[in-house]
């Protein structure tokens, strides 16, 4: 159970108090928690004179601009203008005109390792283990679409393909 003390005040304040309750809480208790937390979230205090409280808060709001303003300030002129220069003193050294040998195929060929070689080989044969698989894949996928489902209403339903005789020993010459 909340504790309750008195606080003394002048009766002018507490009618003016009493009535500004009734419009914005059920409990005088809770109109002061929220008036104090209103207070307290926005920085404000009840001496301000507020004759216009945009003009306070646009006030507030302009001095944390100008904080975040000049950290920006400071991350630019600390971190990134020395990362900038650093860039473009690479860069700089390497704008120097290109040297382009040119090489003939025999010469290309005789500066390969073995190492290459077999790499090159490897290649060739991935592309050609990749160029099969891809007519597999198509030639499944066709013979997937020649598939129809029957339905038996004795017995177990299955499936129907229907190719000709021609088309199956073409496929079996092709992939046996």
């Amino acid at each position: 159970m909340d504790d309750f003390n008195t606080i003394r005040l002048k009766k002018k304040v507490i009618e003016k108090f009493k009535e500004y309750s009734k419009k914005t809480s059920p409990s005088y208790s809770e109109t002061l928690d929220y008036m104090v937390a209103f207070f307290e979230d926005t920085g404000l205090s009840p001496y301000d004179t507020m004759h216009n409280p945009i003009l306070s808060f646009t006030r507030t709001l302009s001095k944390r601009t100008k904080a975040v303003m000049t950290i920006l300030r400071n991350i630019e002129k600390t971190q990134l203008i020395p990362t900038r220069e650093m860039l473009e003193s690479l860069f700089k050294e390497v704008e120097e005109e290109p040297i382009y040998i040119e090489r003939t195929s025999e010469e290309i060929e005789a500066s390969k390792t073995e190492a290459d070689k077999l790499i090159d080989s490897y290649s060739k044969e991935l592309d050609k283990n990749k160029k099969e698989l891809y007519e597999v894949r198509n030639e499944f996928s066709n013979l997937l679409n020649e598939l129809s489902y029957i339905k038996n209403t004795f017995g177990k339903s299955y499936y129907r393909l229907e190719i000709s005789k021609e088309k199956i020993e073409e496929l079996k010459s092709n992939f046996l």
